[in-house]
């Protein structure tokens, strides 16, 4: 597989994850080249605008998607991956908005076996709604979310969806770490890896990802891939990902934090 191949893989699987996320709780707008998939929460994380292939005219078209976000008071951020269009990521300065951060994409070129769980840890698969709240307040504690908007990521679509799988980590009886698979294009896309405060630094985030690679693999995926912060890079690469892209994102300062 070349370059050229796995960034369309890897891409196309971030973009389907944030679709199907969007079609089910908000809604899904394509502009010449862009993506936008809008969740409706006060968020700017869970409204992005994704650059998926050199646009036509980039002020024209970036233009109607912070129209768009505007007329419906929400706060964004565009995100572009690097070398994809550079045009676009001038065009979004000129706009005003600003470069806020760059989030690493890696991947797991080679489906690798998965190490013994930590001790004592038992991993689930989603199914009922009991199920999808916890899911949500795991997300919630992890990520800092209020459970409200969590809830917009541990829907029944999501939980049923043939190609994807929401999973839970328990330890003693007590849920405490949570992460999904999306696959597409026999990429397994991991996801929502949140760990609760109190049980950090225990290997469990790594172990729901070595879960989620390996259910990918036994659905026939011949690469896993994820999008993670510059902090948890270290992890991930000593798992064996490498990062193959970095995804500038540009917003409203006052905005990006959410």
């Amino acid at each position: 597989m070349d370059d050229a191949q796995l960034a369309a893989r890897c891409d196309a699987n971030y973009f389907e994850a944030f679709r199907r996320l969007a079609e089910g709780e908000g809604e899904v707008v394509e502009i010449d080249g862009l993506l936008l998939t809008v969740l409706g929460a006060p968020v700017a994380a869970f409204n992005v605008a994704f650059v998926t292939r050199p646009l036509a005219d980039p002020d024209a078209s970036l233009r109607e998607a912070i129209d768009y976000f505007d007329g419906h008071a929400l706060p964004f951020i565009v995100r572009v991956r690097e070398g994809v269009d550079a045009a676009a990521e001038r065009a979004l300065l000129s706009l005003g908005l600003q470069h806020t951060d760059s989030v690493p994409g890696m991947v797991m070129a080679e489906m690798l076996p998965s190490p013994p769980a930590p001790d004592g840890l038992s991993i689930r698969t989603v199914g009922s709604e009991d199920d999808r709240e916890v899911y949500a307040e795991i997300l919630a504690a992890g990520f800092g979310l209020p459970v409200e908007i969590a809830r917009q990521l541990a829907t029944e679509r999501m939980s049923s969806h043939p190609e994807a799988e929401l999973h839970l980590g328990y330890l003693e009886g007590e849920a405490v770490v949570s992460g999904a698979l999306i696959r597409s294009e026999e990429v397994a896309g991991v996801y929502n890896i949140a760990t609760v405060p109190a049980y950090r630094r225990r290997g469990l985030g790594e172990a729901l990802t070595w879960h989620a690679v390996r259910r990918g693999a036994e659905a026939g995926c011949t690469i896993a891939s994820l999008q993670t912060s510059e902090m948890g890079e270290s992890i991930y690469r000593r798992m064996g990902f490498r990062r193959w892209a970095s995804y500038p994102t540009y917003g409203r300062v006052e905005e990006a934090g959410g």
